[in-house]
């Protein structure tokens, strides 16, 4: 296991790059409407990296502290999880450390990987400090493509985390899932971040996980992914 003390990233204050300050960027250009270059932000692509490797080791050590994982195979699939992340090719989502431990760690098929990610996410929703709602049916909501086209810094950020907006309104609140609450978690505050950046303002977020399908279903909807 990573030698780095390991906070919760469900403590928004003590996540990294969870406040504006701290949050990388990458300056891209696009030509506006009007014809002329329009500076776009985006966040790095190795703070998001980062910030996976982040919650891929809280994941593991929370589940070792609920009985889950024993601390022989905490420290065999975060070594392997971090090994995997650092080898991810810029541009491409990450995997999820929940359901990289149930997939590739625990070698569950399709079936038995459902109901698994479904009473690790719950079990690991009663140990968060955060407030976060479960919602099984989080694909039956609509896919807030104007937002996203809008904001593509935000866009980039669900697609690469795993973590696609489910409810949006206006720039005033977002609603984020994942079957990892620490992945949602984190996304939210750096979603949070962008659009601040952008209209001044932080929205108000609302973190849920979802099951395994949906949320499957969702990113393959959302991003294609």
């Amino acid at each position: 296991m990573s030698s780095a003390a390991v906070q919760d990233p469900t403590e928004e204050t003590e996540t990294e790059s969870i406040s504006p300050e701290g949050i990388e960027s990458e300056e891209t250009t696009s030509t506006g409407k009007n014809g002329s270059e329009d500076s776009v932000r985006r966040v790095s692509y190795d703070l998001l990296r980062r910030q996976m490797a982040h919650c891929g080791e809280y994941t593991f050590q929370a589940l070792n502290k609920i009985g889950k994982l024993s601390p022989q195979d905490t420290s065999r699939i975060t070594q392997k999880y971090l090994k995997v992340l650092n080898s991810c090719e810029k541009g491409k989502p990450f995997p999820d450390a929940l359901n990289y431990l149930v997939i590739h760690g625990w070698k569950k098929n399709e079936v038995e990987a459902r109901d698994v990610t479904l009473a690790i996410t719950k079990a690991l929703l009663r140990y968060s400090k955060t407030k976060v709602s479960h919602l099984a049916f989080a694909h039956q909501t609509e896919t807030p493509i104007e937002f996203y086209n809008a904001f593509p810094g935000v866009s980039e950020i669900c697609r690469l985390l795993g973590s696609p907006i489910i409810q949006v309104s206006e720039k005033d609140f977002v609603s984020v899932t994942s079957v990892n609450p620490y992945t949602a978690t984190a996304a939210a505050g750096l979603i949070s971040n962008e659009i601040e950046a952008e209209v001044g303002r932080k929205p108000f977020q609302f973190i849920t996980t979802t099951d395994l399908n949906a949320w499957k279903y969702t990113c393959e909807r959302h991003f294609g992914t």
